[in-house]
């Protein structure tokens, strides 16, 4: 039986050449596609933007540590439950309240919050999102004093 790379030739060398980067070209292009399918890099929108007004978060968390509020988060069924009390430990009522959950592995499944005031001091907001696991709440002020909080969250 004779051997079909004996005597090896040139055009053989080029085949196995191409082949062999062909293959590499196509893994590394399949790689890098679900790569950036899946996680784009970027968790914040404008983040070079927010990077230079890095000074005005500095203020409003200056801001914030002043008034001494305090936060606590709890979820009742599919209730997220949000308590300020001041520094004295008195409820913080008329607060106008909006947040995100934000998901740990997955930013297409981030959700907007939106937070009622049930009783003075305790904001009520029913989560949008299905599904369980890692998440991250988010909720701030919209308008009025500074105020912002994240905690962590899991969700059965």
């Amino acid at each position: 039986m004779r051997n079909p790379l004996n005597p090896l030739r040139g055009w053989h060398v080029l085949i196995m050449i191409i082949a062999f980067f062909g293959v590499t070209i196509g893994v590394n292009a399949a790689f890098i596609t679900l790569a950036v399918r899946t996680h784009p890099g970027e968790d914040v929108p404008r983040s070079y933007a927010q990077g230079l007004n890095y000074n005005d978060t500095l203020d409003r968390r200056d801001a914030q540590a002043a008034l001494g509020w305090q936060a606590r988060i709890n979820l009742v069924e599919r209730d997220l439950l949000v308590a300020i009390s001041d520094a004295q430990g008195a409820p913080v009522g008329n607060l106008a309240l909006a947040g995100t959950l934000i998901h740990r592995a997955d930013t297409d499944r981030d959700c907007p919050l939106e937070f009622t005031e049930s009783r003075p001091g305790l904001y009520r907001g029913s989560l949008p999102c299905e599904g369980s696991g890692d998440w991250r709440v988010e909720v701030h002020t919209v308008e009025g004093a500074p105020f912002e909080m994240v905690s962590e969250l899991w969700l059965p």
